[in-house]
């Protein structure tokens, strides 16, 4: 029962940090910033764009994360399991709102 209980925390803790991954740089990428933090950099890339590449690299994880704590973690409810589908589906729509922008541009 403890191991469970342990699992179960390891779980919320770890899409947790995913939320608070995916706030950090969506905030970037919906505001649109056009500051180019590094101008040296062999390629440089503006705020928005690179919040876009990270958020694409950490949509996968996100959503492996989600569906692990969605399977484990037990909550009351019947609906209520599919709230931690959430931050991955959001984490998916700017991907793809990010891969739209990127082609159009």
């Amino acid at each position: 029962m403890k191991e469970r209980k342990t699992s179960e925390l390891l779980v919320i803790l770890l899409n947790v940090i995913g939320t608070v991954c995916l706030i950090y740089y969506a905030i970037p990428y919906l505001t649109h910033d056009t500051t180019v933090r590094y101008p040296e950099a062999m390629i440089p890339f503006e705020e928005w764009d690179r919040a876009g590449w990270i958020l694409q690299f950490g949509c996968i994880p996100l959503l492996i994360a989600n569906v692990w704590a969605m399977r484990s973690v037990s909550v009351k409810g019947r609906y209520t399991k599919f709230l931690f589908l959430a931050p991955g589906m959001i984490c998916l729509i700017l991907v793809i709102s990010y891969w739209v922008t990127s082609l159009l541009k």
